[in-house]
């Protein structure tokens, strides 16, 4: 978990582009999280990296 967005967007990019896969900023009370699976409604989804597109 982070808790400075610009740390996460960093690592959700860096860790997109690394394993070509989809990856989100997740946003869980006051921390951020990276993940690469599918979000579900539970959490707040905030940035999506694709490095495909």
């Amino acid at each position: 978990m982070f808790t400075d967005i610009i740390t996460a967007r960093r690592h959700a990019f860096s860790l997109s582009r690394s394993l070509m896969v989809v990856t989100f900023v997740i946003a869980i009370g006051q921390q951020y999280g990276v993940i690469t699976a599918e979000a579900d409604g539970s959490v707040a989804l905030v940035a999506e990296y694709d490095p495909f597109a």
